[in-house]
């Protein structure tokens, strides 16, 4: 399912006492689907603009919010509709299509939209969101079953019409129905209409009062709720739009029904996003701030312009630094002592659950309880473990840096929650409410100190802290090793490592393939390597288990032209694994060795593994935190359903 915003697209400039402060997309339809991408939907734009600067930038405005865009048709010749907002030192405030400086409108009347694209493109589950009634609109709404939003704000288009036609437009084609007071009013002026929910017919009527608060109309309710506490303004321009926003992601989320309690809390999220909106710049300043740009030649700058680009702050560089700090603060918590208390004496089968980054932490713990206890433990995916008999697990360890993905639960859901531990960052009681899971099956190393969380595509947190927390335990009866030097001092060596090796050589490049070779207690930074480097999309890789390797592997690498290997090994070499690096030395090789056997080689080549990722980012000048990828990729990473 998708959240579908229809129509063409505008750009909106921003003045601040005459002078231009920034652009950034605009009409009220596309605003509410930014704030509802925000809320965690799948959103879409359908519509059209034009093949300029301004239309590129109301694009990427989009996309920026991870908004699916491949059905916005881009139209040679045509100049993207812009609209000017001007603001003055004393609250004088004004908006209008034509420019404040040189007085030129960049506009287009009829919709440039193609109906058939637009309905051949929209799938039985999708929400269509319209912000007005032209007659392309119209064809669409008439023509789709889908359920429909409506943000009505102006009345224009129906002063040539008769109620008939108007009732034809509207009436028992909408889910929820946003109006203002201006709207209200007209109805009652030239109909004598005092109840718009009896003309319209919506599942729920929204009359929005601005200071004074809303009223809500449906079949069973018609209540006023007051605007009691008001946040000092800067720009009331995006309150409606976020405010209709919230209520339609949360009808979605209430399974599309609609009760006092669904109004009373909704309200409630609604008004706390709109005192946060009205005290940023721009319709989405409270979301995506507004894109800087500089006037070219002797134009003015509302027909051409350059976006002013700022130095980016690599989220890779921010979260790398942080992690040592994340680490020893994540051991500080009650975690350690939860997994230690856990009766590992009466578990004989027991599965460790993760996908991503948390799939080495779980390779890893299972890796940790087999050594220290005996247990037969098994890491797998969601999928595997969807798809096999697991009558005689005794415990399922599920890791989950938000706590909350949809997979590991749909993947358990034939398993007792009574057997199921989460090991998080997530808030325990969010998961105890949304999940059922027993709060005491709860393993957070979340507290009042270590709150923060990585914010990119990647995250190094959650494959290493889990980790260290399984490592503690395998160390508890070690006098002689302190766990926070140890980590200190390992972080330490391969910051060097890399930093020397990444400046020294010129072994990474974009778009390059690389073999990867694991087994024995290297598998978890493997896992973890494999990984980011497949999810950043900086070049390709292979893996090969070294011993599987002589088993026919070795073809497809005597073929490449370019052989190139990362080699994770522990300290001490078999005769075979000298032998097969022995063979691999005609290639170009980065050989990875700890300077320990065992756990604590897989724990040390996992902090390795970080600090290698964080390397090739540096050496390549990317972030690999915030890859690029496609828009068709998003119906796959917000599918919430069956695995």
């Amino acid at each position: 399912m998708k959240v579908i915003s229809i129509g063409d697209l505008v750009i909106d400039y921003y003045y601040k006492n005459g002078k231009v402060v920034g652009i950034n997309g605009g009409m009220s339809s596309h605003n509410i689907i930014a704030n509802i991408s925000k809320m965690g939907l799948n959103t879409a734009v359908a519509g059209a603009c034009g093949n300029d600067k301004q239309g590129l930038v109301a694009i990427k405005s989009l996309e920026d919010l991870k908004i699916v865009t491949k059905n916005i048709k881009v139209i040679e010749g045509v100049a993207t509709r812009t609209f000017h907002v001007s603001y003055y030192d004393d609250k004088k405030y004004e908006s209008k299509k034509r420019c404040p400086i040189c007085n030129n409108k960049r506009w287009y009347e009829e919709s440039l939209i193609d109906t058939e694209d637009i309905i051949n493109y929209v799938q039985d589950d999708d929400v269509l969101v319209f912000d007005n009634l032209n007659d392309k609109n119209e064809y669409i709404i008439k023509k789709l079953k889908n359920r429909k939003m409506l943000d009505l704000g102006q009345y224009f288009e129906f002063e040539n019409m008769n109620l008939d036609k108007i009732k034809d437009k509207i009436t028992n084609r909408f889910d929820i129905i946003n109006v203002n007071k201006r709207v209200e009013d007209y109805f009652k002026t030239k109909y004598n209409i005092d109840n718009l929910y009896i003309l319209f017919k919506p599942k729920l009527l929204i009359v929005t009062y601005g200071k004074k608060g809303s009223k809500f109309i449906s079949d069973d309710i018609n209540v006023f709720k007051t605007l009691d506490n008001f946040s000092e303004e800067v720009d009331a321009t995006g309150a409606g739009d976020a405010f209709f926003a919230t209520f339609i992601s949360e009808y979605i989320k209430n399974n599309f029904i609609v009760d006092n309690n669904f109004i009373d809390k909704t309200y409630e999220k609604a008004i706390k996003l709109t005192s946060k909106v009205v005290t940023k710049f721009g319709s989405r300043g409270h979301i995506q701030p507004l894109y800087k740009i500089k006037s070219v030649d002797d134009n003015c700058i509302c027909q051409t312009f350059d976006v002013i680009t700022r130095k980016q702050i690599k989220r890779c560089s921010i979260n790398i630094n942080n992690l040592e700090t994340r680490i020893i603060n994540a051991l500080k918590t009650a975690a350690y002592e939860k997994i230690k208390n856990i009766n590992w004496n009466n578990i004989n089968n027991a599965i460790f659950i993760g996908t991503g980054g948390s799939f080495a932490a779980a390779s890893f713990a299972a890796k940790v309880i087999n050594n220290v206890y005996g247990i037969n433990s098994v890491a797998l995916y969601p999928r595997d473990v969807k798809y096999r008999n697991n009558s005689n697990v005794d415990s399922v360890f599920m890791f989950s840096y938000s706590g909350l993905t949809n997979d590991l639960y749909t993947a358990t859901n034939l398993i007792d929650n009574d057997k199921k531990y989460i090991i998080t960052k997530g808030e325990v009681q969010k998961i105890v409410i949304e999940k059922s899971i027993p709060k005491n099956n709860i393993i957070s190393y979340r507290s009042s100190t270590n709150k923060g969380k990585e914010k990119g595509f990647l995250s190094f947190e959650g494959s290493l802290v889990p980790s260290c927390i399984f490592l503690q335990l395998y160390l508890k009866n070690n006098k002689e090793l302190d766990i926070i030097d140890f980590i200190k001092k390992r972080i330490n060596y391969w910051k060097g490592f890399f930093n020397d090796f990444v400046n020294n050589n010129n072994f990474f490049e974009l778009g390059e393939s690389y073999n990867i070779f694991t087994g024995d207690f290297t598998t978890s930074a493997t896992i973890d390597l494999e990984s980011k480097i497949i999810e950043s999309g900086i070049f390709n890789c292979l893996v090969h288990e070294k011993k599987n390797f002589s088993h026919g592997r070795f073809v497809n690498y005597e073929h490449l032209s370019s052989k190139k290997n990362i080699y994770f090994k522990q300290k001490n070499s078999s005769v075979y694994e000298t032998k097969l690096l022995s063979y691999l030395s005609n290639g170009n090789n980065l050989i990875i060795e700890s300077a320990f056997d065992g756990i604590l080689c897989e724990f040390d080549l996992l902090i390795a593994s970080q600090y290698l990722v964080y390397s090739i980012s540096n050496k390549l000048n990317i972030d690999i935190s915030k890859p690029s990828y496609s828009e068709d990729a998003m119906e796959i990473y917000f599918y919430k359903g069956e695995i």
